[in-house]
This record gives structure tokens, sequence and C-alpha cells, in this order.
């Protein structure tokens, strides 16, 4: 997962830097600090980082409500041993938006 989202991280950048659009990777290995989370347009994250990020007492690393697109990569994960972080992330972004 994390080579796919740095592999994603790398096109979206590329694609989008004329647009001066910000895209930034959370993953096990890399981690925004919190004013790089502000200027960030475009998050990629895996679920288990989106999980920590998005969580209550998170200390407001990333309301959700700040949240205006959210794209589910790798569905087909949900009948394998992820698949309960990625049902209870699409959960709570449903509640809380």
């Amino acid at each position: 997962m994390k080579a796919l989202a740095a592999e994603v991280v790398r096109t979206l950048d590329y694609r989008l830097r004329c647009l001066k659009v910000t895209v930034k990777e959370m993953t096990g290995d890399v981690m925004p600090t919190a004013r790089e989370l502000e200027n960030t347009q475009i998050l990629v994250a895996t679920p288990e980082k989106w999980d920590v990020i998005t969580r209550k007492g998170n200390d407001g690393l990333l309301p959700a409500t700040e949240v205006r697109l959210f794209i589910i990569d790798e569905v087909h994960l949900l009948h394998e041993n992820r698949g309960a972080v990625i049902e209870t992330l699409v959960a709570r972004m449903l509640r809380q938006v």
C-alpha cells in the first residue's frame, strides 16, 4: 500500500503541478506536519493512517468537515484483513460529513 500511495502522489504531483495543487503522502513512512496538512489540497493516505487522523482525540489533525472528496482505491480489500479498517473509515466519514 505504501508503494502504491507513493506512486499516486508522484503521478498527481506531476500532473497537477501547473495548477499549483499540493499533493502529500501519509503512510507509515511519511507523516506530514499539521502545517503541511493545512496547505495540502490532495492527501493520499493508507487506511491505517487515515484512521489515525480522522479519529476523535487526534488533536485536530484533520477535521472531517474539511474533506471535500473522499476516494477509496483498492476497495476489493474489504474481504481481506484490512477490510474492517476500510469499513470503519467509510462509516466514520459518513457520520462526520
